[in-house]
């Protein structure tokens, strides 16, 4: 996502207001297990303050992850609030710093940044998800297993019989 910043650029003060819907390019590529299907919303403004562009603003994305303990398809929604800050990259050497030169600035880096910042470790389905049995793999959400988890260290066999 470009944004043409030419008129705002050069007056201190200055501002912008965006209101973009577009699919990120590699954003899924940078998060595994996690689709991205629908394009990323996302409304706020640019101000020029001093030379240095902030964008604040609201972002809204759609995603579809796996329950972490049965591995159904969930389809969830996040919304994020950015605050970033974009400096000249020819008045500056930081790597860390988003950067801008010319009459445009890539706002996608700090939106896709955002966006895996705040997704969720774990996704569940709900919070009394049973997940999957450890023996036959059946959902125990759905039915009850009968499976007996019979193993046992080998160095404890020995004291199996201790007691008999």
């Amino acid at each position: 996502m470009k944004v043409d910043i030419s008129h705002i650029s050069k007056v201190d003060g200055a501002s912008l207001e965006l209101e973009i819907s577009e699919n990120l390019e590699g954003l899924e590529s940078s998060v595994e297990g996690f689709e991205f299907e629908d394009p990323v919303d996302f409304k706020g403004t640019l101000v020029n303050i001093g030379g240095i562009l902030k964008l604040d603003g609201h972002l809204d994305v759609a995603y579809t992850s796996k329950c972490s303990r049965c591995l159904k398809d969930l389809k969830s929604e996040m919304s994020v609030t950015i605050r970033e800050s974009f400096v000249n990259g020819e008045k500056l050497a930081d790597e860390d710093s988003y950067t801008y030169e010319g009459n445009y600035v890539s706002i996608d880096k700090a939106l896709k940044d955002n966006i895996v910042l705040n997704l969720p470790v774990r996704q569940l389905c709900t919070e009394e998800c049973k997940g999957l049995c450890k023996i036959c793999g059946g959902d125990l959400n759905a039915k009850d297993c009968d499976c007996k988890e019979e193993t046992m260290n080998p160095q404890m066999e020995v004291l199996k019989n201790f007691f008999s």
